[in-house]
């Protein structure tokens, strides 16, 4: 996945709280990068980013306990 700007900031969502839902993280998306969330194509769309970009950082976690 390339490290564009949208992501760099959800990877910092997740890295920086404790636990943060999609919905969350969804919600701070549109409110600073106004993204239409309500819209199912974009919703599923970060939907999935937003997956993807929680199993790196829970990966890198792993890693830094070992």
């Amino acid at each position: 996945m390339k490290e564009t700007r949208i992501i760099k900031y959800i990877k910092s969502l997740i890295r920086n709280h404790k636990y943060m839902t999609t919905e969350d993280i969804m919600l701070f998306l549109e409110k600073y990068y106004k993204l239409p969330i309500s819209t199912p194509s974009v919703y599923y769309k970060y939907k999935k980013i937003i997956k993807e970009c929680r199993k790196e950082v829970y990966k890198e976690r792993r890693r830094k306990r070992k």
